[in-house]
């Protein structure tokens, strides 16, 4: 009875939240349209999931010979796979046209004949032919109609291979053992190593500027393990937990170098053996993502049973010394601000990192700022004013600052976050580090 209320919830949930396909596709256009990155360098923290998603993959290609990813987006996962199986034919689609024209440049690139990508609507697309294998990869949870998607494209193939968030039964997101943070602590010890090395790069290595607004809105749904029973009924379905698909990168993520392609393959090595270990102690349904394979007519399993991870809650004191940690001890900000004006405003602050700070004489210099966020935590202004620090500040050491602050030109309540950024390679925020936050009166 419980079950069936909690179901009845989830549908009323993805009927009241006013998502929309045209939402979602332009969301996907504009989070493509401004990706840059090398997705196939070994030192983008992003291909350590594209290896992991593509690993799960394939160990379910078995005898396939023509394989559909659907909800493909630019490709990377798709291009892994046909690199590995020439033989197998591989189709892409998605809905978003630039994701697309990106996928057809990376197979392009790297001289891929048996993959091909179209662009259609996966509200209602139907396949050309039968496949053996039909495949998603973080795309299911997009659908409008999953059932509808099922009962359409199932009539074209006997085996879906899905990887896709855990979903509980209140349909949120289930993160209960969550390893988002190990690729970031290891690349903590990168930029260490390089430091003492002397080999950091002395320009160039991101852009720490505002990012781009989103477009549209995307479709996220999330669906505990009952819903995938329901939506492949006829089918027998296997679950499998991965920590792998990473939400936190490091700071800079575009940036590459030996030192950190040798510590992206370490997280990659220890995420895998962390997945094992899991699934060796039946914990790995408490992982972010779900493997899932759905075959029709084999004989189903019984379900797994998952035993409960206990307490695991976060430590921050188990986080490695980093490059960006500070602390903020104080400030003399008050409640309420006039409108559209510059201010300034103290703050007191502590150097918890490893390195010295300054803001003269080096061309990535470390300033104080801010970001002012709405009531639904949006980014009112990004890219604030900088404040150069007083003095330059060794580990341990804390000191005043007098910052400045343009306030927004509208009253309301907003939230202001002191942040600290090292221009042209990150905002302290990127890296993990918390802002200052103060709400505040705009009148």
């Amino acid at each position: 009875m419980i079950e069936q209320i909690l179901a009845q919830f989830r549908r009323l949930r993805r009927r009241t939240a006013g998502w929309s396909v045209g939402d979602d596709r332009a969301f996907h256009d504009g989070l493509f349209g401004a990706s840059s990155h090398d997705a196939f360098d070994p030192s983008f923290p992003g291909y350590v999931t594209i290896r992991r998603f593509a690993d799960l993959a394939a160990a379910r290609i078995g005898d396939a010979r023509i394989v559909l990813d659907l909800g493909c987006g630019p490709g990377e996962i798709t291009c892994g796979l046909a690199r590995r199986y020439p033989a197998v034919e591989f189709t892409g689609v998605d809905h978003s046209p630039v994701a697309i024209e990106r996928a057809s440049a990376n197979a392009a690139r790297h001289g891929l004949a048996n993959i091909r990508f179209v662009a259609a609507d996966l509200t209602s697309y139907t396949p050309a032919a039968r496949a053996d294998l039909v495949t998603m990869f973080d795309a299911f949870h997009h659908l409008v109609d999953p059932a509808g998607f099922v009962a359409r494209v199932g009539a074209f193939t006997d085996r879906f291979f899905l990887i896709e968030p855990a979903g509980d039964s209140l349909g949120r997101w289930r993160r209960a053992l969550d390893f988002d943070w190990l690729p970031s602590e290891l690349d903590k010890i990168r930029a260490r190593i390089e430091h003492a090395l002397g080999t950091e790069p002395a320009a160039g290595r991101e852009d720490a500027a505002q990012p781009p607004a989103d477009a549209g809105r995307a479709i996220e749904n999330r669906y505990p393990e009952a819903d995938y029973r329901r939506f492949f009924a006829g089918f027998a379905v296997d679950f499998t937990g991965t920590v792998a698909g990473f939400d936190v990168y490091p700071p800079a993520p575009r940036y590459s170098s030996p030192w950190r392609a040798k510590l992206m393959d370490a997280a990659y090595d220890a995420i895998v053996q962390v997945d094992r270990d899991l699934h060796a102690r039946g914990l790995d349904l408490h992982a972010k993502h779900w493997a899932i394979h759905a075959v029709r007519g084999a004989a189903a399993d019984p379900p797994r049973v998952s035993r409960a991870p206990g307490d695991r809650a976060d430590v921050p004191g188990w986080r490695v010394q980093g490059a960006f940690d500070a602390a903020y001890d104080g400030h003399g900000i008050p409640p309420e601000l006039p409108a559209g004006q510059d201010v300034t405003v103290e703050v007191t602050l502590t150097n918890r990192s490893w390195r010295t700070w300054t803001s003269e004489g080096t061309a990535h210099p470390i300033l104080i700022s801010y970001h002012w966020l709405d009531g639904s935590r949006r980014a009112v202004e990004y890219d604030g004013m900088r404040t150069r620090l007083p003095r330059p500040l060794a580990a341990d050491e804390a000191c005043e600052a007098a910052v400045r602050v343009r306030t927004p030109p509208q009253p309301g309540i907003y939230l202001l976050e002191i942040d600290l950024v090292e221009e042209g390679v990150s905002w302290f925020t990127a890296a993990g580090v918390p802002p200052l936050r103060v709400s505040i009166r705009v009148r």
